[in-house]
């Protein structure tokens, strides 16, 4: 394997552990709605997925007519609750650190939008890793492949040396559109088995293993999807 030498990075589910603040911020909204019987586990699977997507699977169909009520109200109650829980995965800042470090250029490709993004990179001391933090305000959300296209168009990379790393299957669709490898993380919204029925080229169970896809680099314990296929 050659390797790569940029890398953009999902968000939510894959560099921070945010599950409980965003699925708690979104079962709120639909207990004021009126809907009780989710839980909060429940919700994780739809984590990076947009809000219009989420309510129109969460609300049942009678409630469909109030999902932009729900989406404002989202809006409005998660932000200052947004750091509550969320923490690094394990392994997040190092491993950012050394693949700034040795020189591979970073970015940020989330559904979150801008302000979002750069809250929690802020808390958490992360911006000056990134090249471009590029949030879903007012574009396509993933698979389509705009904001990747977007991050590659200005930073002028090559496709062949980046690789999307993400944690769903809206993350793997979209690296795949817009013509790059894909890397898939097991920790994040999604199952490894939900995982691999969208054939990422690489597959990772703990962050600090994105570090032996850097350009030049061997790895023999990341799993390549296609050979086992």
């Amino acid at each position: 394997m050659t390797g790569y030498s940029n890398f953009i990075f999902d968000f939510d589910g894959t560099l921070v552990d945010s599950k409980q603040d965003i699925a708690g911020a979104q079962l709120w909204v639909l207990q004021q709605l009126g809907v009780n019987h989710h839980r909060l586990e429940d919700l994780f699977p739809y984590i990076g997925k947009s809000l219009q997507v989420t309510f129109s699977i969460l609300l049942p169909t009678h409630l469909h007519y109030r999902i932009p009520e729900a989406m404002q109200m989202y809006s409005e109650y998660y932000p200052p609750r947004s750091l509550l829980t969320t923490r690094l995965f394990p392994g997040v800042f190092g491993t950012l650190e050394r693949l700034h470090a040795n020189g591979n250029k970073l970015a940020v490709a989330s559904t979150k939008r801008f302000a979002g993004i750069q809250r929690v990179t802020e808390h958490f001391s992360l911006g000056g890793f990134f090249v471009q933090l590029q949030g879903s305000d007012n574009v396509p959300f993933k698979p389509d492949p705009y904001i990747i296209n977007k991050i590659i168009d200005d930073q002028r990379w090559e496709r062949t040396e980046t690789v999307m790393v993400g944690d769903t299957d809206g993350d793997i669709l979209a690296g795949r559109n817009a013509g790059l490898a894909t890397c898939a993380v097991t920790y994040g919204s999604l199952r490894e088995d939900n995982l691999r029925k969208f054939a990422p080229d690489h597959i990772i169970d703990r962050f600090e293993q994105v570090l032996r896809l850097q350009s030049g680099r061997s790895n023999p314990s990341i799993r390549d999807w296609h050979s086992r296929q």
